[in-house]
């Protein structure tokens, strides 16, 4: 498809969780609670005001006509007053200003002298104040990408909204843990060539997030909202795309359903959709406009000073250090390290190890004992980086580490007890010339002998040692 003949104009927000200690605006941890059950439950009913313009947002209005019934899930070890709109929000979190501050950085961006938070009309239930706190950290920003600059207007700091349980009918329940996680918000510019292209540049701004080591990991820590529209169609935006690669069959989509539309002459109608996981968008509500911004009267604006600013450092981009691990463990594997969730791992111990073996066992076998139902968050990181270093030491196989990590995670116990019980030791060199002696006393053919040997300690001897022996040993 051309998509340059079609008109298409395609811009992204990217929306990244921030691993921070506490909360945008309180001090409750910022993490999804383990409770099964929340200690309260809350109701809320919605309606449309005026916006700083006097005027009614048009998404507001269409939300308030559904008279929704809104439930809350409280849970004391993750929420408290502010979450529920019965406390003024405390003052902002300087980690994750900071944070924003360093992504700001990284984009090219201006940084004002004073940040104002502002609020967003949000009356879908999604936060129980009806507004979302949001402020501008960053203006005016750029990234270099394969098909040319693609701008960055603002990078903002908001607050995470609550996440939802379940709709039924025109009663909604939403989990208040996640409300108030640091959220960082990332707007590019319409210079979005193809859907492809897209996807490049979500990635790139993602990776840039990465490098701070301070985004949260795991499904919807992460999503993108994808602005799309083409000549004779009209400007869509389509929430909650989480993963990469869905972002150009959901572009491709869109512009096919536009293109229908018109050839049927249907005007389409900017709207706001949501993604499916088949590539499909759905129907959600208008598009919002301006009137739904105004003022938040109970933060004062915070003066970003220069030696604030400038005690800030640019951390190194998982660019840069994609480009460092190539040397060291080749370009696959360093794509995929610096992609992980063990990228921070990798970092602190590939210098005391084998930083191949380290890297295979953080991207492998994790994923293959995760895989097969062994919960590999119970395994301490030191005791993973101690199985490596067993194994470099010739202290176990090679092999041996998955069995290890298995049962380390099982028995909850640390690695060098599980060599010890499942008596997973390599043997000495002594030992092992003296078990080949044996064997090759009763068997005299070579390939015998070692499958022998190899079937009574495998896992406990090194067979290219064996081979060696019994060549020597059997003319």
């Amino acid at each position: 498809m051309d998509y340059e003949k079609i008109g298409f104009k395609c811009g992204i927000e990217i929306h990244n969780r921030l691993a921070t200690k506490r909360k945008l605006f309180c001090s409750c941890p910022a993490r999804l609670t383990e409770k099964s059950k929340p200690d309260a439950v809350i109701f809320r009913k919605f309606r449309a005001v005026q916006g700083e313009t006097g005027e009614v947002d048009v998404a507001a209005s269409y939300v308030f006509e559904q008279d929704l019934d809104i439930y809350y899930y409280y849970y004391e070890d993750t929420c408290c007053l502010v979450e529920i709109d019965e406390e003024p929000p405390h003052e902002i979190n300087k980690e994750a200003l900071k944070v924003a501050i360093q992504v700001a950085k990284m984009l090219n961006c201006y940084i004002p002298d004073e940040i104002h938070v502002m609020r967003k009309t949000i009356i879908d239930g999604s936060c129980p104040s009806g507004f979302q706190r949001t402020a501008i950290v960053g203006l005016n920003g750029y990234i270099e990408t394969s098909m040319g600059r693609v701008r960055i207007p603002t990078v903002c700091l908001e607050e995470e909204s609550a996440g939802i349980v379940r709709k039924e009918g025109k009663k909604v329940i939403y989990r208040l843990d996640r409300l108030g996680i640091p959220l960082i918000e990332i707007s590019t510019a319409t210079d979005i060539k193809t859907p492809e292209h897209a996807r490049e540049v979500a990635e790139r701004l993602r990776m840039i997030v990465l490098s701070t080591g301070k985004s949260q990991r795991g499904i919807g820590s992460v999503r993108q909202d994808l602005n799309v529209s083409i000549s004779g169609g009209a400007r869509v935006e389509i929430k909650g795309v989480q993963e990469l690669e869905l972002i150009p069959k959901v572009l491709e989509n869109e512009v096919r359903r536009q293109l229908e539309m018109i050839r049927n002459g249907v005007k389409p109608k900017e709207e706001t959709r949501a993604a499916r996981e088949d590539g499909s968008t759905v129907f959600l509500r208008p598009l919002p406009g301006s009137s739904r911004m105004y003022p938040e009267t109970d933060i004062p604006p915070i003066r970003i000073t220069p030696q604030f600013l400038s005690s800030i450092e640019i951390p190194e981009s998982l660019e840069e250090r994609e480009k460092r691990y190539e040397k060291i463990i080749g370009k696959e594997l360093a794509r995929q390290i610096v992609r992980s969730a063990y990228l921070d791992v990798f970092e602190r111990y590939y210098k005391r190890v084998d930083a191949k073996l380290l890297a295979r066992t953080l991207l492998i076998t994790l994923k293959e004992l995760k895989r097969d139902g062994v919960d590999v968050e119970k395994i301490d990181e030191r005791e993973v980086v101690k199985a490596v270093e067993l194994a470099c030491n010739g202290i176990i196989a090679k092999e041996s580490i998955e069995v290890v990590l298995r049962e380390s995670a099982k028995r909850g116990t640390n690695v060098e007890r599980v060599i010890d019980e499942l008596n997973l030791r390599m043997l000495s060199d002594e030992e092992v010339r003296k078990i080949v002696e044996e064997v090759i006393r009763e068997v005299k053919d070579k390939r015998r002998a070692i499958a022998r040997i190899m079937s009574m300690y495998r896992g406990r001897v090194d067979a290219r040692k064996i081979v060696e022996l019994v060549n020597e040993l059997i003319p």
